[in-house]
């Protein structure tokens, strides 16, 4: 323990005391009376190493509320039911679903209605899937403002799971099924936990209020479903089709053989494809809107895209589009036009560049942005408008600034590309006081659906600076 604080309570009788510091990068809230007695609160706590990558799920209806989660190993989720905040002025890790022996490097949600897994890679060869128990999905219903208790049954009357267990030796994580030996009835807050030191096995519990750290470590695991094995080196990079069918994941490579692409149909978890184009570590990809095409961008300074069409219930048949040479060193990161078939790529050589596919066959260049101060890190494109497709495009650099871009795609009325092909101007630059000290890893923009009239979007952040950090964008 670094520093011990204690601040009293105006308009009481009782007292906070801060405890900061320690291994676990938190700090720990104790609130009591001065009968001595003390309770643990929600302590302010973060990741304690750097954060490869973050991810947005598909916007989850809660009691009639639209909710949505924040992947980055650990979940993260706006808990409404807090009268005296405003709706969503509050984000709290609601689940640690992972303990791994190795740095995690990647993490895809599995898109689709009604899925609650998601896809992780570390520094190993297999990608590991889990599952949403049921201890989970009760506890998400309790973060609505609208709680409903009878709305219970009702979440996934199918899931028989509800939590998860670490073996002493092992890495997997054993499922703890409804029908268990011993019950766990809901309790009414955080008071009475027990500790590691006194419960040999995991009790998933339904929280009714944001979980503390002793909570979050042992009892919301998530329960491994399957290994994903194939790759010859450990994981990199993985992205997820917006129907939720197919998974595609990269491992750190030197050769052309290493570097190939492996696709996974989810459900069976069967490998369906093996994608090669490049000779050095694909370091992302992702699928365009439609999920016509897969884009992969390389160490090896060049870019892919590939055609995807599903031929059958569980047959892919995928043809290489193109293969070409886009920047002057490794690039980092790419993300596709909501609203068509173009592409922007961020590099080390502090340039973005927008391309896009023309007539299903080829592409070409259509604009390079401006001289960045840094190198590009990590790119994410969200639509606007989908009448004049005007979207956003967030720019990260490795220096920890955050830029936004308002790009407008040109189109002639058979829906090809007209000159000039993109409009691209300056947005907004994030003060740097709001940014990242190091390098922006990923962006991602939160998938809601707000009312059209909506003037404001969720952005988030993660980075070598050990923080996930989500920015309200006001549209003006």
């Amino acid at each position: 323990m670094v520093a011990l604080s204690l601040a009293e309570l105006p308009g009481s009788s009782g007292c906070l005391v801060l405890a900061m510091g320690g291994l676990d990068n938190k700090i720990h809230i104790y609130c009591g009376e001065r009968t001595g007695k003390f309770l643990r609160a929600c302590e302010l706590k973060g990741h304690t190493d750097w954060i490869r990558s973050v991810d947005f799920s598909l916007p989850i209806c809660i009691n009639g509320e639209t909710n949505n989660l924040l992947l980055t190993t650990r979940i993260f989720a706006p808990w409404l039911n807090e009268p005296h905040l405003k709706n969503g002025d509050t984000w709290h890790e609601i689940a640690r679903p992972q303990v791994h022996g190795h740095d995690i490097n990647c993490v895809a949600i599995i898109q689709g209605k009604g899925n609650h897994r998601f896809v992780s890679g570390a520094e190993e060869k297999v990608a590991r899937v889990f599952e949403a128990p049921l201890s989970f999905l009760k506890t998400l219903n309790h973060s609505s403002a609208n709680f409903q208790k009878s709305t219970f049954p009702d979440l996934q009357a199918n899931v028989q799971i509800l939590g998860a267990n670490m073996s002493a030796l092992g890495l997997s994580q054993k499922p703890i099924y409804v029908k268990a030996t011993y019950e766990t009835p809901a309790r009414p807050g955080n008071e009475g936990l027990d500790t590691l030191e006194t419960i040999p096995d995991a009790v998933p519990v339904e929280l009714t209020e944001p979980p503390i750290e002793e909570q979050l470590a042992w009892h919301t695991l998530w329960p491994e479903s399957h290994k994903l094995y194939g790759h010859g080196n450990e994981l990199f990079s993985l992205c997820c089709d917006h129907e939720g069918k197919l998974v595609a994941s990269s491992c750190k490579a030197q050769s052309a053989s290493v570097a190939e692409i492996w696709l996974w149909q989810v459900g069976t978890w069967k490998a369906v494809g093996r994608l090669q184009s490049h000779s050095l570590t694909v370091t992302q990809m992702e699928f365009s809107h439609d999920d016509n095409f897969l884009l992969l961008v390389s160490r090896d300074r060049q870019f892919s895209v590939f055609s995807i069409k599903r031929t059958g219930v569980d047959e892919t048949s995928y043809q290489l589009l193109t293969r070409q040479e886009a920047h002057k060193r490794i690039i980092w990161t790419c993300s596709w036009n909501p609203f068509g078939h173009e592409f922007a790529t961020g590099s080390r050589d502090k340039t973005v560049k927008i391309w896009a596919i023309e007539n299903g066959s080829s592409v070409k260049q259509l604009i390079t942005l401006p001289l960045f101060s840094s190198s590009v890190t990590a790119l994410s494109w969200v639509g606007l408008d989908w009448t004049n497709r005007n979207g956003l495009l967030s720019v990260g650099m490795e220096n920890g600034l955050v830029e936004l871009w308002s790009i407008s795609v040109n189109r002639t009325e058979d829906g090809s590309v007209a000159a000039p092909g993109v409009t691209a101007s300056l947005a907004t630059r994030f003060d740097p006081f709001v940014c990242h000290v190091s390098a922006v890893h990923r962006l991602a923009w939160r998938n809601s659906e707000k009312s059209p009239d909506s003037r404001s979007m969720e952005l988030a952040s993660c980075g070598a600076d050990h923080t996930v950090r989500v920015y309200e964008v006001n549209l003006g």
